[in-house]
C-alpha cells in the first residue's frame, strides 16, 4: 500500500488517508431533535465495513475511479467511491 500512497503524492492526488477501528467501537448521534441521541454500535450491521479511507484530489470521476482500482488492489479491499458534497 506504501507505493500507491507515494504514487497518490507522487501524482498529485493526495489530500488524506487513515484506518479506521471497527465498527464495533462506533458510536451513532442522533442531533437532530431536543436532545442528542447515543447509539452503541455501527449505524448499520453489515458483514462488510470501511475500513479506512483515502481523500483524494481528481480532476473527474473517471481519473478517481482509474486510481481507486489501483487503490482497491493495493489494499485488498473493496472501494467505495463518492464524491465530496460543496456548497459551491
Amino acid at each position: 500500500m506504501d507505493a500507491f500512497n507515494e504514487k497518490l503524492v507522487t501524482g498529485g492526488h493526495w489530500v488524506f488517508a487513515a484506518g479506521l477501528a471497527d465498527p464495533t467501537v462506533s458510536t451513532v448521534i442522533d442531533g437532530r431533535g431536543d436532545e442528542p441521541v447515543f447509539t452503541d454500535g455501527p449505524f448499520v450491521e453489515a458483514t462488510e465495513w470501511a475500513a479506512g479511507f483515502w481523500i483524494i484530489d481528481a480532476p473527474d470521476l473517471d481519473v478517481a475511479l482509474k486510481l481507486m482500482c489501483e487503490g482497491s488492489k493495493a489494499c485488498n479491499r473493496r472501494l467505495e467511491v463518492r464524491p465530496l458534497l460543496s456548497d459551491t
